[in-house]
């Protein structure tokens, strides 16, 4: 029941804080400000589903966009020449599976950048998911029921496209089974295409990046988006992300786009130096920050970082 009402109260707390950052941006609603231009740039793939938005980032990458609902996720298939590579499987709220198969004939591996339900809940219409052997990832992997995340599935906070058959009063995250555990620095080689993982807890618990060197992309999922980023709940810990900040920053070499999950796609890798920078003036007492209700917002520019208040780093 703890779990839940925590679960529940987060994602209050998320959709508030999101729906007033959109609203003051706008003045209206959260979606005036859609389509993000920055999606024009790419070729949009017509999958048959109005649901999700498809687009094509590379030969071989896809970005998969949920617009229609306050999130705004995104998930990335990663084609190799033997296996591909999905990147989060979204809300659950249509066929995700039927889109992939559309994309990719190869075998799909899933993976999570982190086990959030709004990144893990088409986990169950794949047969093969790699992820941490992590507690927190463990009891993710059990599903979310409509009492722990109905909030965010609401007439506020979709926009429009909701699929046939989709039940706002009924909507769950289903269970998923791990097959094959992850660990810090392994290499999942798609055939040709070597995709690198490292763990970065801060966010979650359970955070990773995938890092692809050959293309020169990194996958960071929320770890970093050009917008507000969590850093303040329960299970979120401000001095794991400061550390979080530093290894992403170590790749800055090796990567020239950020693909983010959320929001937009393919952000310079200048961001990297910039986050690094960002959590280090959070640690400095004379950065001015927005105080909230138990939580403070630090303000650079077009991304934020809201913590706890105090400071979770031994510091007040």
């Amino acid at each position: 029941m703890i779990k839940k009402i925590i679960i529940a109260l987060s994602t209050i707390l998320l959709l508030t804080a999101c729906e007033q950052t959109q609203e003051a941006e706008t003045g209206n609603n959260w979606y005036d400000a859609l389509p993000r231009e920055s999606w024009s740039r790419f070729e949009k793939i017509d999958v048959g589903d109005n649901w999700f938005e498809v687009y094509k980032l590379t030969d071989n990458t896809y970005a998969i966009y949920e617009p229609y609902q306050w999130q705004e996720a995104i998930s990335y298939l990663l084609i190799g020449g033997e296996k591909a590579l999905l990147v989060d499987t979204l809300q659950g709220i249509s066929d995700l599976k039927a889109v992939v198969d559309q994309l990719t004939s190869l075998p799909v591996i899933v993976i999570n950048t982190h086990t959030h339900y709004d990144h893990t809940s088409g986990n169950h219409q794949f047969e093969t998911i790699y992820g941490l052997d992590n507690p927190y990832t463990a009891e993710n992997a059990k599903g979310h029921k409509n009492s722990e995340i109905g909030s965010s599935m609401t007439m506020n906070t979709i926009w429009k496209n909701l699929p046939d058959g989709f039940n706002i009063s009924n909507y769950e995250s289903k269970p998923f089974e791990i097959d094959h555990f992850v660990a810090d620095g392994e290499i999942i080689d798609l055939g040709g295409r070597e995709i690198e993982i490292a763990y970065i807890p801060g966010h979650s618990p359970d955070s990773i990046i995938l890092v692809d060197k050959q293309n020169r992309m990194m996958l960071t999922g929320d770890s970093f988006y050009p917008a507000p980023i969590y850093v303040y709940s329960e299970t979120s810990s401000f001095e794991d992300y400061f550390m979080a900040s530093q290894i992403m920053f170590g790749y800055q070499n090796d990567v020239d786009y950020l693909l983010p999950g959320h929001n937009e796609t393919m952000q310079p890798a200048s961001y990297l130096n910039r986050l690094r920078q960002a959590t280090m003036d959070i640690l400095n007492p004379t950065t001015p920050f927005a105080q909230g209700q138990d939580v403070r917002s630090y303000d650079f520019g077009d991304f934020s970082i809201i913590v706890k208040d105090p400071l979770d780093f031994g510091i007040d």
